[in-house]
C-alpha cells in the first residue's frame, strides 16, 4: 500500500496537483478582475489573459473530474448527516462552475469579432452563435452572475469550511489535499502550500499586470464635426467677407486637380474593447474643383469604396463590412460633398459639406490645412465620425462601451493641378 498513490487520509497525488492548480487559477482569475477595467497601458494584456485562463480553468476542469472517476476518494470523518451532504453540494457545485464559468466567457467572447489569443500561441476558435446585442447581453448577465456566485459564495464558504474542520473539528479533512497536515501544531510548515497559493494568486492577479496609465489625447486645434456646427460668430463674418471678395474680383475658371494617390491616404482609427484598430481605405475618387481665391464656386466630392477597408486583421475587415457595420453589398459607397468653404487664415479652411454613409446623409464640416506650390497641392484634415448617427454598429456593437461612438478619421491628399 506504500507504493499506491492513494492513501487513507488524501487524494492521489495528480487529484492534489490540479485541485491547486485550479485554486491558483480560479483566485488569480478573481484578484486580476479587480482591475480589469483600469485604463492603462496593460488593459488589453488583461483581458486576453483573463480570456487565456479561463479556456485553461475549462480543459483542467475536464482533466480534474477524468482523474475524480478514475481514483476514489479518500473517505469522510465522521459528521452530522447536513454537513456531509452539504460538502457533497459544494464539490459538485464547484465542478458545475469550473465549466459553467469559462463555457459563458467563451459564449459571450463568440457573440463578438475578437478571437481569443490563447495565451499568445494561437486563436481559440469561436463557437458558432449568432452575433447579436441580445444574445451578448444575455451571455454576458448569466458570466457576471456566476463569477458573483463564486466570488462572494463557494470560495469562502470552502475556506470557511477547511478552517472548520482542522481548527474546530480537528479531523483529517484538509489532509486530503495537504497530507500530514496535522491540526497540531499550527505553525506547520506544510501551511506554505495553501498559504501561498493565495499570496501568489493576490500579488500577480493584483499587481503584476498593471501598465502606465493612458493620457488622453488633447484636443485637436480645430473644430470637429461634432463641434463646427457651433462656431463662434466671427467665423460666419469671415465667410461673408471672403464671399464678398471672391465675387468682386475677376471671376475665373476654377483650378481641377488630380489626387496622387500613392502619396495620398485616408485612414481611421478605433478600438475593440481597448484593443486599437487602425485601417484605411485604398479605393477612392476624388472630383476636385478648388480655388482660395474663388470658394464661391469650389466643389469637392469624394466616393469610397467601403469594401476596400483594411486593418490588417481578417476577422475584423469581415465583420467591419458585414451588415453590423459598413454593410457593404446594401451600401458599397460612402460618398462626401462639399459645396461652400470657410478661410480661416493663409492655409486652414473648413469644407461644409454632407457625408452620405448607408444610406445616411448628415451635415458634416471638415477642418482642413491646404499648401499650394508649382501646381503641387498638399491637404491634411481630422475629423471625428459619430459611427452610430450613420447606424454603423448594429447588434452587439450598437452601444459604445465595445467600440467608441466616435472614429477618427485622418485625410492626407497630394494633388496637382489638371
Amino acid at each position: 500500500m506504500s507504493d499506491s498513490p492513494l492513501t487513507t487520509t488524501s487524494y492521489n497525488a495528480y487529484s492534489r496537483w490540479l485541485h491547486w492548480i485550479l485554486a491558483f487559477l480560479i483566485l488569480f482569475m478573481i484578484f486580476l478582475g479587480w482591475s480589469l477595467e483600469d485604463q492603462d497601458t496593460l488593459r488589453r494584456t488583461r483581458f486576453d489573459l483573463h480570456k487565456s485562463v479561463g479556456m485553461l480553468i475549462l480543459l483542467l476542469s475536464f482533466v480534474r473530474i477524468g482523474v475524480r472517476l478514475a481514483y476514489k476518494a479518500p473517505p469522510e470523518p465522521p459528521m452530522p448527516r447536513w454537513q456531509a451532504l452539504a460538502a457533497k453540494a459544494l464539490h459538485i457545485g464547484f465542478y458545475v462552475v469550473m465549466i459553467g464559468m469559462p463555457l459563458s466567457g467563451w459564449l459571450l467572447v463568440s457573440t463578438n469579432v475578437r478571437p481569443i489569443p490563447f495565451f499568445g500561441l494561437f486563436d481559440w476558435p469561436h463557437l458558432p452563435v449568432p452575433k447579436t446585442e441580445a444574445l451578448h447581453e444575455f451571455f454576458e448577465e448569466g458570466h457576471h452572475l456566476i463569477a458573483k456566485l463564486i466570488i462572494y459564495g463557494m470560495v469562502p464558504l470552502h475556506v470557511l469550511a477547511a478552517l472548520k474542520h482542522q481548527f474546530v473539528d480537528k479531523d483529517t479533512v484538509m489532509q486530503h489535499m495537504v497530507p500530514g497536515l496535522t491540526p497540531k501544531p499550527i505553525l506547520n510548515w506544510r501551511w506554505i502550500l495553501p498559504v501561498g497559493i493565495i499570496v501568489a494568486a493576490f500579488v500577480l492577479g493584483r499587481f503584476a499586470f498593471l501598465g502606465k496609465p493612458v493620457e488622453k489625447p488633447a484636443p485637436p486645434p480645430t473644430s470637429t464635426a461634432s463641434t463646427a456646427s457651433t462656431a463662434p460668430a466671427e467665423a460666419s463674418a469671415t465667410a461673408s467677407q471672403a464671399s464678398a471678395s471672391e465675387t468682386s474680383s475677376v471671376s475665373e475658371k476654377v483650378t481641377s486637380w488630380t489626387v496622387d494617390k500613392a502619396a495620398s491616404s485616408i485612414r481611421f482609427a478605433t478600438s475593440l474593447e481597448g484593443d486599437a484598430i487602425n485601417g484605411s481605405f485604398g479605393g477612392y475618387s476624388a472630383r476636385i474643383d478648388f480655388d482660395p481665391e474663388q470658394l464661391d464656386k469650389s466643389r469637392v466630392k469624394v466616393t469610397i469604396d467601403l469594401a476596400s477597408a483594411t486593418t490588417g486583421n481578417s476577422d475584423y475587415d469581415g465583420t467591419m463590412k458585414g451588415p453590423d457595420f459598413f454593410n457593404v453589398p446594401a451600401s458599397p459607397k460612402a460618398e462626401f460633398e462639399a459645396k461652400s468653404f470657410t478661410r480661416k487664415d493663409a492655409t486652414r479652411y473648413v469644407a461644409h459639406g454632407t457625408l452620405k454613409l448607408r444610406g445616411v446623409s448628415k451635415k458634416i464640416d471638415l477642418p482642413f490645412t491646404l499648401t499650394i506650390k508649382n501646381g503641387v497641392a498638399d491637404m491634411t484634415a481630422s475629423v471625428d465620425i459619430d459611427r452610430t448617427a450613420y447606424g454603423v454598429g448594429a447588434g452587439a456593437y450598437a452601444g459604445t462601451d465595445a467600440v467608441p461612438a466616435k472614429v477618427p478619421v485622418t485625410i492626407k491628399l497630394r494633388a496637382r493641378a489638371a
